[in-house]
């Protein structure tokens, strides 16, 4: 059933590279095959220039945001060894060195963004004139990226949800998902154990794990009415569904 229209902005990241360091990582540094959701967040209050520290920073956590991401390119990953800098500079220690750390990184990541929130015109101007008060970088300072700005249209609120499949072109929480249509010839993966929700400083909260394919291709699912988190479901002109949490 249709029974409202959202506005939803359009943009696109792309990079040469990217790194969304898992925390649970030391000795090698793997990433996420995509940006987690705080990662997003912090990108777009580096384009308005909020900083996540302040109080700004925390009404802007606490502010209602949806977010959607597809990927627009195949997930390719490298590792390699890079030389990274002690910690000596912040405990005040003067034996600082060099240490080889193996970072695994994503290679040519190229993604769509969707988002619903009250920042949204805010957003939209910035992001057309290619403006951003602080650099924007897809989840290390070494990988920079520009956002692209597309469009903003109105979408078609799915609610309540259909019983039936549906194929969503975006990625999903596993948590969401009641039934996963399996289809021949698509590349189903996971990423687990993704943070949920910034919370200020290095304090995350919760965690989910998120469905894709790996090739960007969409994928068909049944999903749940009630999962443990505030989402939007919204069908575009297009056809396509997009699932925003």
């Amino acid at each position: 059933m249709r029974n409202k229209r959202i506005q939803l902005l359009i943009f696109t990241l792309r990079g040469k590279l990217a790194h969304f360091r898992q925390p649970d990582t030391i000795i090698t540094q793997a990433t996420y095959p995509f940006p987690p959701r705080p990662t997003l967040h912090g990108l777009l209050a580096s384009i308005l220039g909020i900083n996540l520290s302040t109080q700004q920073g925390r009404s802007f956590l606490d502010d209602e945001h949806y977010i959607g991401l597809s990927l627009l390119a195949p997930v390719r990953t490298v590792c390699m060894q890079m030389s990274l800098l002690g910690k000596g500079f912040i405990s005040g220690e003067t034996d600082s060195f060099n240490r080889p750390t193996v970072v695994e990184l994503v290679v040519e990541p190229y993604y769509r963004v969707f988002y619903v929130g009250k920042y949204l015109h805010e957003l939209a101007a910035k992001i057309r004139c290619r403006q951003s008060v602080y650099h924007t970088y897809l989840g290390s300072a070494y990988c920079l990226t520009f956002p692209e700005y597309e469009d903003v249209v109105e979408a078609d609120l799915l609610y309540p949800l259909p019983e039936n499949y549906l194929d969503v072109h975006t990625v999903v929480p596993r948590e969401a998902i009641a039934q996963v249509g399996i289809e021949p010839g698509l590349a189903y993966a996971a990423a687990r154990g993704m943070p949920y929700r910034h919370c200020g400083g290095r304090i995350f909260e919760d965690t989910v794990n998120v469905l894709y394919e790996q090739t960007g291709k969409s994928i068909k699912v049944r999903l749940k009415e009630n999962p443990p988190f505030p989402y939007q479901v919204l069908e575009l002109e297009t056809g396509e569904v997009i699932y925003l949490w």
